[in-house]
């Protein structure tokens, strides 16, 4: 019965206490947090590491979905999720993370609760992110990107746009080298 559900059903559900709700909404994306994952690399990590970081993105946009906002949760969640392992990568790089490079397994960590502030701050650096995205890229490439974030192979891709597989592993190209221009520069 539940499988049944709407992302924003779920979503709803999930914020109303069912934790249930939250098992099926990651058996949706965890292959959207796969994906994802594997194009970071996280100092003193590994790919389960990064792929966690994913999933505490997720659990972060379930926590904080608000379908008012005019995106859809699965672009929500995609920004949360490349924002969570962007900022775990970040801080794995820093100085302030040292002592955290020895630190205990996970289980044995408490995960601060942000505050309302943070909230809105990262949803806001989200939000510019993918217009800063939007705005590098060209039409194609950004659709390319999108469906290549959400999960879909190349040939996939290249089905749904009528396109070669040649033609969007192009795009992808592009559109990276687009991207690491715009964090180049800021």
């Amino acid at each position: 019965m539940i499988e049944n559900l709407s992302d924003n059903e779920l979503v709803a559900l999930y914020q109303s206490g069912n934790s249930e709700a939250f098992e099926m909404i990651y058996e949706r994306y965890a292959k959207t947090i796969k994906t994802i994952s594997r194009s970071y690399f996280l100092l003193g990590g590994d790919d389960d590491d990064v792929a966690q970081e994913g999933l505490l993105g997720l659990l972060k946009a379930a926590d904080t979905y608000d379908e008012n906002r005019g995106a859809t949760f699965k672009t929500y969640a995609s920004v949360c999720i490349v924002m969570r392992i962007k900022t775990a990568i970040r801080l794995s790089h820093g100085k302030r993370s040292e002592p955290l490079n020895g630190a205990s397994d996970i289980d044995d960590e408490v995960v601060p609760i942000p505050n309302p502030e943070d909230l809105v701050i990262d949803e806001e650096s989200a939000k510019e992110f993918t217009d800063n995205i939007k705005g590098a890229l060209s039409k194609f490439e950004y659709s390319v990107l999108k469906m290549y974030v959400d999960g879909l192979g190349y040939r996939e891709i290249a089905s749904a746009l009528g396109k070669s597989e040649k033609a969007i592993d192009n795009a992808l190209q592009r559109a990276r080298k687009k991207i690491v221009k715009l964090q180049i520069k800021k």
